[in-house]
């Protein structure tokens, strides 16, 4: 399956797999603000497009567990655009 992805930010880094036999690819933070509610919102500078009929998943990497910051509900889910 191609997906489509395209950099809105000079600094955006593509996402990849760090090692073979992983099961997601990797997405970089490229800009961090604190929105009107006082969350932390990341932002990668990417455009991805789902496919129809798929879904982008995206959870918190293991490591995370040894950070103060986690994903406020710990799972994001992109649908796709029809």
């Amino acid at each position: 399956m191609k997906i489509k992805i395209k950099k809105l930010h000079e600094n955006a880094i593509i996402p990849k797999y760090a090692k073979p036999g992983d099961a997601g690819l990797d997405l970089v933070a490229t800009s961090l603000i604190l929105d009107e509610n006082n969350n932390l919102v990341y932002g990668t500078g990417l455009a991805i497009e789902i496919p129809t009929g798929y879904v982008g998943l995206i959870f918190p990497r293991s490591s995370n567990s040894k950070k103060d910051l986690i994903l406020t509900n710990h799972v994001g889910v992109i649908d796709s655009k029809i």
